[in-house]
């Protein structure tokens, strides 16, 4: 075999070494084979491991990239929210807010972060009641309800407002309720809308009843006039008995008839005055349990003068037994004063001989538009006249349309509203054989209980 020779000279102090390496070529051996192998493979191993190393470090950077993105998009979202959110823990600590829930009670985050009861936004004198709800609330005695609930703040600087709270539950990645988050909303301006919304209509109603008055005005002064002639004619003669010096028996008697008829046409001529008053002043809102008989009677005097001068027999249907309404007695009385004049007019053309009005109630089926309370009367108003026509129909109820060349065409817009505030619908179907109804639905009162004796 092949030797391989090298020699190296070392001159060190005091002696020369001679170095020489001689190698050559050896039959193969195990365990060096295995050594570099081993080596090789670790090497492979730990090159993978820095890529893979590599590539998860990669990951985990786009991943905080991601969350820190996220996090910042929440935040400018929540700071740029008009909805105050506050979140609570399962011992009622505020453990957050966000920007518009301070600027909403001007207290910074710092005052308010770590409060239990009582939180300064809450008023003074009803710090106890809010704080028996807070220990209900927390301890899960009574969830509070899916649509809010309304409740009164005081800021800072005192002054008070209106908030709507809607809260859920705190549920962290394991299912466990960690707490409470709550959204409040300032409803202030929703109140003072609704506060000018209330009493804009509350004088469209008033206006509308004075212009149904104004257009009856011909009606009024010729059932006045009668009672009047008749007072002036009693009068007279009264005056004529006196002036021939102290009557008679018969005189006597004569002039105490006469005082009497006087005493009968100012009654009539005040019972008239009477309904035309009660109808037109403007009560306050308040609803009760009104008869439906009673409803009627309040409106039949001024219905009658109508009927008389437009030659329209009026009919009242009834069922028996009917349990009394819950309204505001006023506005459902010029509901039905409205229909019914709408009704007598419909008829007043010279084709139309059998004028006849029908005003009934009766009890109300249940329907989709009956079955979210329990208990209704259904008012019909229904006339003989020539119906409405089909393109007319869909803009009835629509504020200021009319058909009338001297209307306001807010009657029926006016009975809609009242209808639906009270929970009820208006609606309109042909009537058989010719003509239109008219009928709207209304609450039966709840029964009042009965007092218990002793």
């Amino acid at each position: 075999s092949r030797v391989f020779t090298a020699q190296q000279l070392l001159n060190l102090p005091g002696y020369t070494i001679v170095v020489r390496m001689d190698s050559w070529r050896a039959a193969p051996d195990l365990f060096p084979d295995v050594l570099t192998a081993l080596v090789s493979v670790m090497s492979i191993a730990l090159v993978s491991v820095l890529v893979l190393l590599a590539k998860d470090t990669r990951r985990r950077l786009r991943a905080e990239r991601g969350l820190a993105d996220a996090l910042a998009f929440r935040q400018a979202m929540e700071d740029s929210l008009v909805t105050g959110l506050r979140a609570r823990d399962l011992q009622g600590h505020i453990t957050y807010v966000n920007p518009a829930f301070c600027q909403m009670v001007g207290f910074a985050p710092q005052e308010l972060l770590g409060h239990n009861v009582s939180a300064p936004y809450w008023p003074p004198e009803q710090a106890d009641e809010y704080g028996q709800r807070h220990t209900i609330r927390m301890s899960g005695g009574s969830p509070p309800p899916r649509e809010g609930f309304e409740s009164m703040f005081v800021r800072k600087d005192g002054t008070r407002f209106p908030v709507l709270i809607i809260e859920a539950p705190l549920i962290d990645a394991q299912g466990v309720q960690t707490g409470w988050m709550g959204a409040c909303l300032d409803i202030s301006e929703q109140r003072r809308v609704q506060e000018l919304t209330r009493a804009a209509q509350e004088r469209l109603q008033a206006t509308a009843r004075l212009a149904t008055v104004g257009e009856m005005a011909s009606l009024l002064s010729h059932e006045l006039n009668q009672p009047l002639a008749a007072i002036s004619s009693y009068a007279t003669g009264s005056m004529n008995l006196l002036g021939d010096g102290p009557p008679g028996p018969e005189g006597m008697a004569s002039l105490a008839l006469a005082m009497r008829r006087i005493a009968e046409q100012a009654g009539r001529a005040g019972k008239v005055i009477k309904s035309v008053h009660d109808f037109v002043r403007r009560r306050d809102e308040a609803r009760e349990a009104v008869p439906p008989q009673a409803l009627f009677d309040a409106i039949m005097p001024l219905v009658g003068l109508q009927a008389t001068k437009l030659d329209v027999h009026v009919e009242l249907v009834l069922e028996t037994d009917l349990p009394p309404v819950l309204c505001d007695r006023t506005m459902v009385e010029q509901v039905l004063l409205n229909l019914a004049r709408n009704a007598m007019q419909a008829m007043d053309q010279p084709a139309i001989v059998q004028r006849r009005l029908v005003l009934a109630v009766r009890r109300a089926g249940t329907t989709q538009r009956t079955a979210h309370a329990p208990g209704w009367l259904e008012f019909s108003v229904a006339d003989g006249g020539p119906g409405i026509a089909p393109e007319v129909a869909p803009k009835l109820f629509t504020p200021f349309f009319t058909t009338k060349a001297e209307g306001m065409g807010l009657g029926l817009s006016l009975c809609r509203t009242v209808v639906e505030q009270h929970g009820g619908f208006l609606a309109m179907e042909p009537n058989r054989p010719q003509g239109m109804v008219f009928k709207f639905t209304l609450p039966v009162a709840p029964p009042v209980p009965a007092a218990n004796h002793h």
